[in-house]
């Protein structure tokens, strides 16, 4: 299993190796990035699966994993998110990690995360005063299916995405 953290500190419970330990100081990963791979590599052991990173907000915990990972991540009748909702006590969502480049990378984390709500379009919205932030355009019937509260899913988007992201209703 791939994860942020080194085989070695996958498998210990308690300490991390000094190079892990820095990327943990530095916030190049979190501690829930700690605690998930580990949780999954007890779960799923040496399988061929790749953990990216972690995401919580509200009550709900994203995992994103590599292409073609989320099968095998969530298990047999979703047997290892049941137990990693019992570990954790949060709902979990698991996705496919994408790195958002443009407005298609962020419609198609939208799309997984927004799911069974659909995502019109992602569009780019330039600020009067310099920068900007993305506006995810979900239709207003789809409102009620999604999977949790607009501003818990913006918080989840923004962390991923590495930039302001907000949903409109059209």
């Amino acid at each position: 299993m791939k994860a942020p953290i080194c085989e070695v500190c996958l498998k210990t419970d308690d300490i991390l190796c000094p190079a892990d330990e820095k990327k943990l100081q530095e916030g190049l990963i979190s501690e829930l990035d700690v605690k998930v791979a580990r949780l999954l590599y007890k779960l799923l052991g040496d399988v061929d699966i790749e953990f990216k990173k972690a995401v919580e907000a509200g009550d709900i915990i994203v995992i994103m994993v590599g292409e073609g990972d989320v099968p095998v991540t969530i298990g047999k009748g979703g047997k290892n998110i049941k137990a990693l909702m019992r570990e954790l006590g949060k709902r979990i969502r698991v996705i496919e990690a994408v790195e958002v480049k443009d407005t298609e990378d962020l419609k198609k984390l939208a799309t997984d995360l927004l799911y069974p709500a659909g995502v019109f379009g992602v569009n780019i919205v330039y600020k009067p005063g310099g920068g900007n932030y993305y506006k995810v355009l979900v239709l207003s019937r789809d409102r009620k299916k999604l999977p949790e509260k607009a501003d818990v899913l913006e918080s989840i988007l923004s962390q991923m995405a590495g930039a302001e992201v907000k949903i409109n209703f059209i």
